[in-house]
């Protein structure tokens, strides 16, 4: 006896109008999400550049002390062999003994610590003491004559910058750039 085989008339799936308003809320919610992710991933970077910079300038503090001798954080070149004066931070730093005081790498004079560029859409610059480099004495405070500051921004402006503060006894801190009266970003 041959039987032949019913195929069951139920189908299991997704009809057109199911997947349409499945997409459509994945749209929606995309459209809504991506801005979002963008300013909060360029938020964590500002912040992460300026932690960064705070940190390089508290390790330089600590080896001046440590060493019992000048150390010198100053704007490099993409090589990081030189101290630079052009630019702002955002294009790195290296941090090194400066054993005769001059703020400039010369033939002795060790870099210990050297940072890459901080993240593209940037720009750090700094007030006047501030501006290409700090140099940190054996005793750990600074060669700045008073408070400096040293402001991040990123594309969105001084909504999102931070602002670096540095005394004349090397203490720094960061503050949101809003909250600080008189800073601004390049435009």
């Amino acid at each position: 006896m041959i039987h032949k085989r019913r195929r069951n008339k139920l189908q299991s799936g997704y009809t057109l109008i199911e997947l349409m308003v499945t997409l459509v809320i994945a749209a929606i919610l995309l459209t809504v999400g991506v801005p979002a992710f963008k300013t909060q991933m360029l938020k964590s970077r500002m912040s992460a550049a300026a932690t960064d910079l705070l940190g390089g300038m508290m390790y330089a503090k600590a080896e001046s002390i440590g060493r019992s001798n000048f150390v010198t954080l100053c704007k490099s070149n993409p090589e990081a062999t030189a101290c630079i004066t052009a630019g702002g931070w955002e294009q790195g730093w290296l941090t090194f003994i400066d054993a005769d005081q001059d703020g400039t790498i010369d033939d002795g004079d060790e870099i210990i610590q050297v940072h890459d560029a901080v993240a593209d859409g940037m720009t750090a610059l700094a007030t006047a003491d501030l501006a290409n480099r700090i140099t940190y004495r054996p005793n750990g405070l600074t060669n700045l004559g008073q408070t400096e500051s040293l402001v991040i921004c990123n594309e969105n402006g001084i909504a999102d910058a931070r602002v670096i503060t540095v005394s004349l006894l090397g203490k720094g801190s960061i503050l949101k750039a809003k909250d600080m009266p008189g800073a601004s970003c390049p435009s």
